[in-house]
């Protein structure tokens, strides 16, 4: 069966619990707060996007969103949540990146590095964004119950509970798979084409 193995997939086994080591220690010491408010920030522009009255302030801080609205009364309890739940899966995409053998990365890699990053933090803004609206749907009391529909209700909930069961975990390997070479060709190099011409020369002589 380890004979079996794909030499380039057996490499990438053997660096990846150093590599998700890695990524955890950069996520902790470096990404974990600048990411979030990255997120934050663009979950709010996004939602305030989408509203006819722009109500919709988010505030990250140390690891929590709070959730602001401009039309509720201020006595009302801020609604918080950890961003490490919409955020962290880049932490996994990270650690399979870093994995990445030489032989599996595509000839644009650093491109499609960039673009799996994006890609990702897009499908954060929408996790966040469905965690956000779900507040404002169900945990509002009967403001939730008068001003949103119970479809709409339904609708936002189960974006957001795609995301928190299986759509969080399955995004990072969906774009790590488009960053490997894939479908590519190997370049025909000048070590295979060298001893090829010496053979076609020693069959002449």
């Amino acid at each position: 069966m380890r004979d079996r193995l794909d030499p380039r997939l057996r490499r990438l086994l053997v660096r990846l619990p150093l590599s998700a080591g890695l990524a955890i220690v950069l996520w902790f010491a470096l990404v974990a707060q600048p990411w979030g408010r990255l997120v934050t920030s663009a979950s709010e522009r996004w939602i305030r996007a989408a509203e006819r009255t722009k109500v919709t302030r988010l505030a990250f801080d140390r690891g929590l969103v709070a959730v602001e609205r401009a039309d509720l009364s201020s006595r009302s309890e801020t609604p918080a949540f950890s961003a490490a739940p919409v955020t962290a899966n880049l932490v996994l995409l990270l650690a399979l990146l870093f994995a990445t053998p030489r032989e599996l990365r595509a000839s644009a890699f650093p491109a499609r590095v960039a673009f799996a990053l994006a890609a990702l933090l897009v499908t954060q803004v929408l996790h966040m964004s469905f965690t956000v609206q779900t507040i404002y749907a169900t945990k509002l009391g009967a403001w939730s119950v008068v001003s949103w529909p119970r479809w709409q209700r339904e609708l936002v909930a189960t974006g957001r509970y795609f995301f928190d069961i299986i759509g969080k975990y399955a995004v990072p390997f969906v774009f790590w798979v488009l960053t490997l070479r894939l479908g590519e060709r190997d370049d025909p190099g000048k070590p295979n084409a060298a001893p090829a011409k010496g053979r076609r020369r020693k069959k002449k002589g």
